[in-house]
């Protein structure tokens, strides 16, 4: 594969397609023994040309810079890093004791080539595949050979200034989740998202909160979906054999159920028929005997390792024949998880119904409901947090025509309404609203738009709506110091005084008084920020330990037009601002 070393990337000055950067000798062949690539993930600015005036390219080579001469680490995403404990950051020696070689389909793949087409005796044409076309179908073998991913996502417009783009629109485009899915079916499922020059975090458990399926992304050219489909079953079939080889039976559980997610939206069938020496019975119909059997349990009361039994993961797959079979046989749908599960983001004690809402199992989380399963259950995530938090109005209204209360809340004490917007779940948010219409509820708006500005609801969509619904744009956080959360954020900020530098120190230190403009630049939500400047928000309040928005901005540089709105111009920020709210059903 072509690929780019880094010390050259760091010099360019402009753009160059892949046969004029080849021809000046700017590219080489990569090999193991060179060194360790890197695949940089991006959207295109233009139909034509992925960056015409280098913006994202800047950013790219400040971010670079920052990671081989300033950052000692790279710190895990707030979701990670509360999902999955004892995740630990990626030191950045990583990029400095070895040669890096960058593979970015601009500069790796041919650009200028057109398909071929070879005229027959008959006089008929048959298409070839171009080289572009062939390296695009290459893709999954480059990103395996990667020892590193980065996610390329700044807040940037695009050439025309007709649209803005994020790290949303980067999980929304289809080619963007298909290479991050790629990744995560990798040997390293981890994966570096770039938000600015020196915003720079470790994803390592994505499954919940960073786009959904391939397949149910945006494409430019539907024809890329069976092309897709086929790369994709490669993909998950290899992947799976390799788990099997390896005797890592949790995570060919997991996976053998969770990649017809994967596959939603796509012309595939699943991977099946990986065990072999099935017997079936010539009388029995039923699918559980051969789950069973490619799950390695021997009946259905087993439970693993993980504290995960044959119905757990069957929720996972959401396959409504077999939860029936199961549920037939008397599997208990009031059994909960007894450990967490990181590679799906499950914590302890989830019940079966939770992890079929957290998947959009509709039709499962039914048959669950209908045997039984209890609307409340789960300690740390009951499924109507889950729910919100995967932006499923139709689980919410589910589980609230079953009994389930809007008022449930996490372990922490957040809400359904607070965890959607965190989440930046829009139309679970507006289902939640329509129910506590109908029961008389009141969700804390203030504390909803801080929460979102906390975690990853930092759109100029969501901080709209809410303060349309008169959230409070200069709402100060109060502290509950002896609740969980009160308890668990000092911890953190008191870690982050004596020297602890992660996201979750950074994002929740000083939190008693902070705003949620202060929030959103700590947590680098920057379009969640320019449209909290652009509705209003104050500069000059003060948090419990007197500092500003400003003074979090000092120690967190963000981007220009921040820079600028909170140094008194913010005319910038309102057409930022602007841009993202052109594709929603808000105005300003």
């Amino acid at each position: 594969m072509y690929t780019m070393p880094l010390p050259t990337l760091l010099q360019l000055s402009e753009m160059s397609p892949h046969e004029e950067l080849q021809a000046d000798g700017k590219l080489v062949v990569f090999a193991s023994h060179m060194g360790k690539a890197a695949f940089v993930s991006h959207q295109w600015r233009d139909r034509e040309h992925p960056d015409p005036e280098c913006v994202q390219l800047r950013v790219l080579q400040q971010a670079f810079n920052y990671m081989l001469e300033s950052a000692r680490e790279i710190p895990v995403d707030l979701g990670t890093e509360g999902l999955v404990p004892g995740a630990k950051s990626m030191s950045t020696a990583a990029l400095r004791t070895s040669s890096v070689f960058i593979w970015y389909d601009y500069f790796s793949c041919p650009q200028l080539d057109h398909e071929v087409g070879l005229l027959s005796q008959d006089g008929t044409v048959t298409k070839c595949q171009s080289e572009l076309d062939k390296a695009v179908s290459s893709i999954p073998a480059y990103i395996a050979r990667c020892s590193f991913f980065f996610a390329l996502c700044p807040v940037v417009e695009n050439s025309s200034l007709s649209k803005l783009l994020t790290p949303g629109t980067w999980a929304s485009r289809g080619w963007c989740r298909a290479e991050r899915t790629f990744r995560e079916l990798s040997d390293d499922a981890s994966w570096i998202m770039i938000k600015s020059a020196t915003e720079v975090e470790m994803v390592i458990s994505p499954v919940l909160t960073l786009g959904g399926s391939p397949g149910h992304g945006e494409f430019t050219d539907a024809a890329d979906r069976p092309k897709l489909a086929t790369a994709l079953v490669k993909t998950i079939r290899r992947k799976l054999l390799q788990q099997l080889k390896h005797g890592d039976l949790v995570s060919y559980r997991v996976l053998r159920n969770l990649h017809t997610v994967h596959l939603r939206g796509l012309p595939a069938e699943p991977v099946r028929d990986l065990i072999p020496d099935f017997a079936p019975c010539c009388t029995c119909r039923s699918p559980v005997p051969l789950f069973l059997h490619e799950m390695g349990f021997e009946k259905i009361s087993d439970v693993d390792v993980k504290g995960w039994s044959p119905l757990h993961y069957a929720a996972l797959g959401g396959d409504p024949e077999l939860i029936m079979g199961l549920l037939e046989q008397r599997a208990d749908p009031q059994s909960l998880t007894k450990g967490s599960q990181p590679q799906v983001e499950m914590p302890p004690f989830v019940s079966a119904l939770a992890i079929a809402i957290s998947l959009k199992h509709h039709q499962a989380a039914r048959l669950l409901l209908e045997a039984g399963a209890q609307v409340g259950a789960g300690v740390v995530t009951p499924p109507m947090c889950f729910a919100a938090m995967v932006n499923s109005p139709e689980g919410i209204r589910m589980l609230c025509s079953a009994g389930g209360s809007l008022d449930t809340t996490n372990l922490f004490g957040f809400s359904t309404f607070e965890l959607a917007a965190a989440y930046g779940a829009v139309e679970a948010l507006e289902e939640i609203l329509l129910q506590a219409n109908h029961r008389a509820c009141a969700p804390n708006l203030s504390r909803a738009l801080y929460s979102a500005m906390v975690f990853r609801g930092g759109s100029a969509e969501l901080v709209w709506r809410l303060i349309g619904l008169q959230a409070d744009v200069n709402y100060q956080w109060k502290q509950r110091h002896m609740s969980l959360w009160g308890m668990y954020t000092a911890f953190k900020s008191l870690q982050y005084r004596c020297g602890k530098k992660t996201t979750s120190t950074r994002v929740f230190s000083e939190l008693a008084g902070s705003t949620p403009l202060m929030a959103a630049i700590k947590s680098g939500q920057y379009e969640g920020a320019a449209a909290l400047i652009t509705a209003g928000a104050r500069l000059d309040i003060r948090n419990c330990h007197n500092r500003t928005a400003a003074d979090w901005a000092q120690e967190y540089p963000v981007p220009a037009f921040l820079h600028e709105a909170l140094e008194g111009d913010p005319s910038e920020c309102q057409r930022i601002c602007s841009l993202a709210l052109e594709n929603s059903l808000l105005e300003m």
